[in-house]
């Protein structure tokens, strides 16, 4: 009880360590982790304070608190380029509380190899990111629920690799059941990521965000719902950001929903700010997500996530 009391000034006294001014962008290594893996949080503006279930593992790991039944978590994003960003995480209940495992990658093409006067060697390299994680929240039928996550962050370019532990914490408040929900995270926190001697901090972060949660109409076949999230976050290499979304979700046939999104997220130096959508389909076995979000004068990323829920695929 002392320890889910005192975690979130923890978190707040944490988050005051980071910079008071952004500093320049780039500066922390493993850039990747910078980047949203689910596809609903990305169409709502990039709000994950108070995600539930596998994907929270990726946001906030007291969202485990939520956790119904073991879930299998899927996730893919056509990013930057050629690039190519994944995810999977697997989530259960133990005992009281709940555990999970995460891991997303990054990987791109090969890229060409020249000498220092520009001549192709007629040879490629390749460069990618890994980063895994074991989550861990006590409770699952408390009101405040914490969570953490053991991460263990790679990166390789050609036959060079650089490793670092880190660490996330989160909390999860249910304000009114079914209704209002806030969290609260720090994530990567941890030593350097170091190529030989040569060594970068990780991108620290704290976000705080919450839900709250209408119901329009009742019943498991006339079901309308509509929800608004926000979050606000400090990384800090880029300073402070806002993200808010919308969702409007509707039953379309006995136990499936169907559910239309909208957010808008701001980033410190507005490269990236502006509007993203989706929409998703739920059953009571599975979950599927596609969004797309900005990034500024790169374009337009398109996300898609799958979840499968065990505890529904029983009940069929």
């Amino acid at each position: 009880m002392i320890i889910k009391h005192l975690l979130l000034p923890v978190l707040a006294l944490l988050a005051l360590a980071l910079p008071a001014r952004a500093a320049d962008e780039g500066v922390s290594g493993a850039q990747f982790l910078r980047v949203g893996v689910d596809a609903k949080a990305a169409a709502l503006g990039e709000t994950g304070a108070a995600a539930t279930g596998a994907r929270a593992l990726f946001y906030n790991p007291a969202g485990l608190s939520v956790l119904k039944g073991p879930e299998l978590y899927l996730s893919h994003a056509r990013w930057i380029g050629e690039t190519g960003y994944s995810g999977l995480a697997f989530a259960r209940k133990a005992g009281g509380g709940a555990f999970g495992f995460a891991a997303t990658y990054l990987s791109g093409p090969p890229i060409d190899k020249y000498d220092k006067y520009g001549n192709d060697l007629g040879e490629t390299y390749s460069a990618n990111d890994i980063a895994a994680a074991i989550g861990y929240c006590p409770r699952t039928d408390a009101a405040v629920a914490f969570g953490v996550n053991l991460k263990y962050i790679r990166s390789k370019l050609e036959s060079e690799t650089a490793s670092a532990p880190a660490l996330d914490a989160g909390l999860r408040w249910t304000a009114a059941k079914d209704k209002l929900f806030f969290g609260a995270a720090l994530q990567n926190l941890g030593g350097q990521l170091k190529y030989d001697n040569d060594g970068d901090p990780l991108p620290l972060s704290f976000k705080v965000g919450g839900q709250y949660a209408l119901v329009i109409q009742k019943g498991r076949s006339q079901r309308m719902d509509l929800a608004f999230f926000s979050d606000a976050s400090y990384l800090k290499d880029s300073g402070a950001a806002l993200g808010a979304g919308a969702e409007f979700v509707s039953a379309y046939d006995l136990d499936h929903l169907f559910a239309l999104r909208a957010g808008y997220k701001t980033a410190a130096n507005g490269d990236a700010s502006g509007l993203s959508g989706g929409i998703g389909l739920e059953a009571a076995a599975y979950t599927v997500d596609y969004a797309f979000a900005p990034m500024g004068g790169l374009g337009t990323t398109h996300k898609f996530s799958v979840t499968v829920k065990f505890a529904g695929i029983r009940k069929r």
